[in-house]
């Protein structure tokens, strides 16, 4: 007996990406809407691919299911900030499942204008996301240290 154990997989028509295929087993669901954007619950991470067509190892898309004109840029907090030390509040951990730090996944969202010297990253209130259960949530960290524009200290790889 044989079984088909391929994905299923959604076309999602993003303007910053273009055509993307995406797994309906990869999509994430938010716990509360991203702020600012209130109809979207569902997203895929999508690596980012370099002008020279390799992926990169630290910054990805986080791209809408439902409205494919939001996508975020995200990267890996600790890629740009070696000592970043996020501290989240119990009831965040609650409402993601959270169990143990080892399904968490941190991502901070980039703002990148058209002068990539100025590229700012978020680090107060990353997306966490529980990859177990492919649940997130935009999240205000406990500690203060961190603002919504860090300067960027060198290239994101």
């Amino acid at each position: 007996m044989s079984t088909d154990t391929a994905a299923t997989t959604i076309a999602v028509p993003s303007q910053a990406l273009g055509a993307v295929e995406i797994a309906t087993d990869s999509v994430i669901t938010v716990c509360e809407p991203l702020a600012g954007f209130p109809d979207c619950a569902g997203y895929a991470l999508v690596e980012h691919v370099k002008r020279d067509g390799r992926p990169s190892a630290s910054v990805f898309w986080l791209q809408a299911v439902e409205r494919p004109f939001h996508a975020f840029v995200v990267t890996d907090p600790w890629g740009v900030f070696p000592e970043y030390s996020p501290e989240i509040a119990d009831a965040d951990a609650t409402d993601l499942g959270l169990e143990n730090f080892e399904d968490a996944r941190v991502f901070a969202i980039l703002t990148v204008p058209g002068n990539p010297s100025e590229i700012t990253v978020n680090l107060r209130a990353p997306i966490v996301v529980n990859m177990a259960l492919r649940r997130a949530k935009q999240v205000v960290l406990l500690n203060d240290e961190y603002h919504t524009r860090h300067r960027m200290n060198g290239p994101v790889a």
